[in-house]
């Protein structure tokens, strides 16, 4: 890992390490972790960053396309909320999140996918 751990990071890291993602949703925690140590931030620029954790536990991290829609369910959810919209030279912008007030300590933070789609069965 090109960077030291976050201690968020490193909580999650030592449960994931005895419990597996029986004991924990590693990109959902690592989201919630990520926003509650910086207050907001950007998909794209969190997305390499927990890149570079999910290698550290040795999980797929999956695309950024794949993270942006965990994003958008954790929205759906009522985890995080939009803060604001950055412009762009490029005609892009960049979209900032932030936890939803009063979800800092949700249990849906623990299975956001499960929560969002009950009816699935994951197992």
């Amino acid at each position: 890992m090109s960077r030291s751990l976050y201690p968020f990071e490193l909580e999650i890291a030592e449960r994931f390490s005895t419990g597996g993602k029986a004991s924990v949703s590693p990109k959902g925690e690592w989201i919630r972790g990520y926003l509650l140590e910086f207050r907001e931030g950007n998909p794209y620029n969190m997305w390499k960053e927990y890149v570079e954790f999910a290698k550290y536990i040795g999980v797929r991290p999956g695309t950024y396309t794949n993270f942006k829609t965990y994003m958008w369910i954790l929205k759906k959810l009522g985890l995080i909320t939009l803060v604001r919209r950055e412009g762009s030279s490029r005609g892009f912008g960049k979209t900032i999140y932030a936890i939803a007030e009063g979800m800092e300590n949700s249990e849906l933070w623990r299975n956001p996918m499960q929560a969002a789609y009950p009816s699935t069965d994951w197992k």
